[in-house]
């Protein structure tokens, strides 16, 4: 039993936090602050508390960034609310004193503690009164405490990751052990290679210890079944490896390398043989305990999502204000872009007739129907700045993803719903595989009898969403990887939109600075009244410049941190 004194303080502060939320079924004992750390590890509720702990960490939904969806601080949406943390992440104010994506402190906090219990919590008795299934839980609590540890270096190598002065692209320093704090001190900052090597080394072990999933069944003791979903998989292991790989291989942190996309698709593969077809989906998937799509997920029981974004009408603040850059993006249903004059079918006139069935399952926009509503974007309307200047859409739309119908904000009415937030959905490997692989060998060849090309993945996302013809995306493919790749982005762009991939999407991508300050678009709908009836008119508008630096490709070090060690370095440009 290894004991870290100066560990003892944290320790009980983190049991205190966890008791303090609510997670009475862990914790039967009263906390005694004579205890010493040895005597805590003897206390199976107190030692799985660690866990617990770590888990509660990861945000339950979305919304995390001062209230708003990092969506919000890209090309995707804006948001109405002047001052918030991703207006001025947007606006030039990131840095590193103010960093909301900073998570240093957070995760180091979440590893050391990981890695406390690695060394101590497995050598205690859980099921006193059966070995198999004291061996069973301990196995569980193995791989979980390897993917937590894998999930909180993760972001700290998503968010903190960047070249040094000389181009070296570092990540973060590697704790695999209980550290002092002389010792901690002392570290320098890994490789991003090194980095991303521990993350698969992690999530490989966690994979071991854990089940693909938690099953029903009388025979299965609680500790292994299904009264334990939502805790780490090996199924959410092997995502997480096929995640960081895709990122390893992308243009920001690889300089074109065959065999590292080769990697990334092999491991986008194997998670997709584990997870079997697309499932069905409804635009409630979201709301929905049981949904097949949700590798991974929080849960919260609230309607506090809704009561930041739902429109006006609806008592909401509508703080979600999805942008024409991103409507633009979704395709017509026969899955040809609106620019195609020849293909499409698009209407100028009818803007939102004949879209993509995802387009409506994402964004509210004048004349669509939502909790009996029909809602009105004009500027004349009750969602206008005119009616209220505080909750009005700047974009002429209104967010409609994760907002659940069921919820009810009214005085005297309220009523929440559940939520469950995916850390890791079936489609994101579908689409992983799609661009490895495309990058790796084109849209159409399989070179290592994967049984899956990256245009197979496409049509099989396409498809799933309610896109009735391939036509599309085989005459794309036929013009080889350049254009391919296109539609594999957009692809992405649609399909995870505000689940906080497009910010890093577009970063990893290397896209140009001029992308990642694409002026954001809206539409002004103004009321038309004539003797003979009431039309609309939709005239397009520039919204808002962002002003990225170049430097802003890769996140900062918090400056206390290089100020406080001096083998810390800062990202180049920070």
């Amino acid at each position: 039993m290894k004991t870290q004194k100066y560990n003892i303080t944290s320790l009980f502060l983190i049991l205190l936090m966890v008791l303090a939320s609510g997670c009475s079924d862990y914790f039967e004992p009263e906390i005694d602050k004579n205890r010493t750390e040895e005597q805590i590890w003897s206390i199976p509720d107190y030692a799985e508390g660690i866990l617990m702990a770590a888990y509660k960490e990861i945000p339950d939904m979305y919304n995390t960034y001062g209230g708003d969806f990092l969506d919000c601080a890209t090309d995707n949406a804006t948001s109405n609310r002047y001052g918030a943390s991703v207006d001025k992440l947007r606006a030039g104010g990131w840095s590193s004193n103010y960093n909301p994506l900073d998570v240093w402190g957070a995760a180091f906090n979440q590893i050391r503690n990981i890695n406390l219990f690695i060394e101590n919590g497995l050598d205690i008795t859980y099921v006193d009164y059966n070995k198999e299934i004291d061996s069973a839980k301990k196995a569980r609590l193995k791989g979980e405490a390897y993917f937590l540890r894998a999930w909180y270096q993760w972001q700290l190598l998503q968010n903190h990751a960047g070249p040094n002065e000389q181009g070296t692209v570092l990540g973060y320093p590697i704790l695999t052990r209980v550290y002092t704090q002389d010792e901690e001190v002392k570290l320098a900052r890994n490789t991003y290679a090194e980095c991303v090597q521990q993350i698969l080394n992690d999530c490989d072990t966690a994979a071991a210890y854990l089940p693909l999933e938690y099953l029903k069944g009388d025979e299965i003791p609680e500790e292994i079944n299904d009264n334990q979903i939502g805790r780490a998989t090996a199924t959410a292991a092997l995502a997480l490896k096929s995640r960081a790989a895709l990122y390893a291989a992308s243009p920001l942190f690889a300089n074109n390398e065959t065999d590292k996309w080769a990697t990334a698709a092999q491991l986008a593969k194997a998670t997709i043989d584990v997870i079997g077809a697309l499932p069905s989906i409804d635009e409630k998937f979201y709301n929905d305990e049981n949904s097949p799509e949700l590798i991974m997920r929080k849960y919260a029981l609230n309607r506090a999502l809704e009561s930041s974004n739902f429109p006006v009408v609806l008592f909401g603040q509508g703080r979600t204000n999805p942008s024409q850059n991103l409507v633009d993006a979704f395709p017509m249903a026969n899955g040809y872009p609106i620019s195609d004059d020849l293909n499409s079918g698009y209407d100028e006139s009818m803007p939102y007739e004949g879209r993509d069935p995802r387009f409506y399952r994402t964004i509210l926009f004048h004349g669509a129907l939502f909790k009996d509503s029909t809602i009105d974007m004009s500027t004349t309307g009750l969602n206008s700045e005119l009616a209220s200047p505080e909750r009005a859409s700047r974009t002429g739309y209104f967010l409609r993803k994760w907002m659940s119908p069921d919820v009810n904000l009214e005085v005297g009415n309220a009523k929440s719903d559940n939520h469950y937030f995916a850390l890791f959905r079936k489609v994101e490997l579908y689409l992983n595989y799609a661009e490895a692989a495309n990058e790796a060998w084109g849209p159409e060849a399989d070179p290592l009898g994967l049984g899956l090309t990256a245009k197979d993945a496409i049509n099989a996302v396409r498809s799933r969403a309610g896109i009735g013809s391939t036509a599309y995306a085989d005459n794309v493919a036929s013009d080889g990887a350049d254009a391919f790749r296109s539609l594999v982005h957009n692809e992405r762009r649609i399909e995870l939109c505000f689940e906080s991939h497009r910010f890093y999407d577009l970063r990893r991508w290397n896209s140009s600075l001029e992308q990642l300050n694409t002026t954001i678009k809206g539409v002004k709908v103004e009321r038309i009244v004539s003797d003979v009836d009431t039309t609309f008119q939709l005239t397009p508008i520039d919204v808002e410049n962002y002003q990225y630096g170049q430097h802003m490709f890769y996140g900062p070090i918090p400056f206390s941190e290089v100020i406080k060690s001096g083998e810390i370095v800062q990202n180049k440009g920070w």
